[in-house]
């Protein structure tokens, strides 16, 4: 009887990538010892094969049993040793090379540039569909990233996952299409999960290796998935021509378009971060990354950094529950760089320590949109050239606050304390509330200083989360209508004739959202075609929503000058 496996996870190498190209030779020299080889063939193909082992021995004292040390005369110590085997398999199938993993060290001699990224997660939605998903993993890429797993007790279709357009899917997990015995999990690598009859011999995994190569081609995907964001891996030698770019943005602490994400699921309240493992020296422990700590904190060589210092070097998750950082837990400074660029008149975004190419539909799609349904409106010049230098920094709550100075009738929602069902009271609902005399309608204002895609993007995720909620938590409604009364306008009740007390009665054709982005008073005024492109899409995905869904009367752009304060402070050493 043959032997059979249940599960295995596959990677496909680049087109012209072979068996040498894909092993990273310093990981190989450095686990000589712990590896073997051998170079065989199948019936129809070649094979690589590389048996790995490990073993580990620790007499390090956890950080809780030390503190206990302190005090008693007969201490305790603990020591820990562990063995596993892995492995990695190399075939060359219908002229491609991919790699099946085994074990928790089965990727560790990959070098993953030489992977093709997108592999798994395309191949699985053009196998299953989207009528039997497990589990989806996926990821707004806005000023703070989002991450959201969703898990279901059955498989369902992708519409009882409730994706939003906005997030770009990552992952899934789902019955292959008419065969409940086969799962597929698909992200960079494809892992299959086999159970009764269909568990693998030889000849299947060659049958299904074939397959996959086949199945990744297609665009089937394209119809069981719309939603999802179609943005292709460029080659090596643009990646380079990028990489460069971005290094000389983070030289000149140009980090427009630039920010930290760790590139996957992690519970915040578990882990912190540290950018150094240092053993014998302390380690500076974070709350959260930050592009800007890169060289602020002086972590990388201002004038010497190049890319493969970006990728040498790591940040660590600290555990609280441990206190110590993991060192196995730990992502290269470049994987976690989210980074949208421009270059030759095409766009890309760095993520996950891969280049992408945004697809021309997409791309057009996104500018036609911000062209035919944005107005951009001229505001009162009442409110133009407002100082908003205070507790050195420009702040666009110093706008907001002069703003409703000015106008008697408008009221100051910047800063206030409201609450969203039963969560903590830290809501805003917007910047500026204001009623428009003679028209029956409530402007909806949000303001942000035209910084950068982070800034904008925030603003219009922000506008889209909280006028959702306006229209259905009954929590934000009352602490929108308290907050209201207590501020006492001029025109208190033609407010509240709006802003009625059951929530029934609150209907998006009842108000106006105004988007209004701060200019300093000197630069050029900017123009709406010049917005990022991912600040764009966000842009109209909070349109889609707010216009088509929950029938808001209107959605408008402002652009208004502020005179601002370039701030630099000197300190002695003393």
């Amino acid at each position: 009887m043959p032997n059979e496996i249940a599960k295995i996870s596959f990677f496909l190498a680049k087109e012209k990538e072979g068996f040498e190209s894909v092993i990273d030779k310093d990981k190989q020299r450095e686990l000589t010892k712990s590896i073997e080889s051998r170079h065989f063939k199948t019936n129809v193909a070649e094979a690589v094969f590389y048996f790995i082992k490990t073993s580990s021995e620790t007499y390090e004292d956890p950080p809780w049993l030390s503190f206990i040390n302190e005090k008693i005369e007969n201490q305790i110590h603990f020591s820990t040793s562990s063995k596993r085997a892995s492995g990695l398999l190399l075939l060359k199938v219908s002229n491609r090379l991919l790699a099946a993993t085994f074990g928790t060290k089965g990727s560790v001699l990959l070098k993953k540039e030489r992977l093709v990224s997108d592999f798994g997660i395309i191949t699985a939605m053009n196998m299953c569909g989207s009528g039997e998903l497990r589990q989806t993993k996926s990821s707004t890429h806005t000023a703070t990233t989002k991450h959201i797993d969703r898990h279901l007790s059955r498989p369902s279709d992708s519409f009882e996952f409730g994706m939003d357009e906005s997030e770009h899917l990552q992952f899934i997990s789902a019955h292959l299409e008419n065969n409940k015995n086969i799962t597929l999990q698909g992200k960079d690598s494809l892992t299959l999960k086999v159970i009764g009859d269909s568990k693998l011999t030889w000849e299947k995994l060659i049958s299904h290796a074939e397959e996959f190569i086949i199945e990744y081609k297609s665009e089937n995907y394209k119809i069981s998935f719309p939603n999802y964001l179609n943005i292709e891996e460029v080659p090596t030698p643009l990646s380079n021509e990028l990489d460069e770019i971005l290094c000389q943005k983070i030289k000149n602490e140009d980090y427009s378009n630039i920010h930290l994400s760790i590139p996957e699921f992690i519970q915040d309240d578990e882990f912190s971060y540290s950018y150094t493992n240092n053993k014998k020296r302390e380690n500076n422990i974070y709350s959260h990354i930050c592009i800007e700590h890169l060289i602020k904190e002086k972590l990388l060589s201002k004038d010497r950094f190049t890319i493969k210092t970006l990728k040498n070097k790591h940040i660590y998750a600290y555990s609280h529950f441990d206190e110590r950082i993991l060192s196995y837990k730990k992502w290269s400074y470049y994987s976690c760089i989210i980074a949208e660029l421009v270059h030759k008149d095409r766009h890309y975004i760095l993520s996950s320590g891969v280049w992408k190419k945004f697809d021309s539909d997409f791309y057009n799609m996104v500018n036609d949109f911000v062209n035919k349904k944005i107005t951009v409106e001229k505001t009162d010049n009442t409110y133009n050239n407002i100082y908003i230098f205070e507790k050195k920094k420009n702040r666009e709550s110093v706008f907001n606050s002069e703003y409703c100075k000015i106008n008697k009738k408008a009221i100051l929602f910047d800063q206030a304390k409201l609450g969203i069902g039963t969560g903590i009271k830290n809501k805003e609902f917007c910047d500026i509330l204001e009623y428009v005399e003679g028209s029956g309608l409530i402007n909806i204002v949000h303001v942000k200083r035209y910084e950068n895609a982070n800034s904008l993007i925030y603003l219009f995720s922000q506008a889209k989360f909280y006028c959702e909620f306006f229209l259905s938590d009954e929590t934000f409604l009352i602490d929108i209508r308290n907050h209201i009364i207590d501020y006492k306008p001029e025109n208190l009740e033609k407010y509240l004739s709006i802003i009625k007390d059951n929530q029934e009665q609150i209907n998006g054709k009842d108000y106006n959202i105004k988007l209004w982005l701060l200019y300093s008073k000197g630069s050029p005024i900017p123009q709406k075609e010049n917005i990022p492109i991912m600040a764009k899409y966000e842009l109209k995905l909070a349109y889609d929503r707010l216009r088509k869904v929950h029938k808001y009367n209107s959605i408008a752009l402002s652009f208004i000058p502020v005179i601002t304060t370039n701030h630099k402070e000197a300190k002695s050493t003393t």
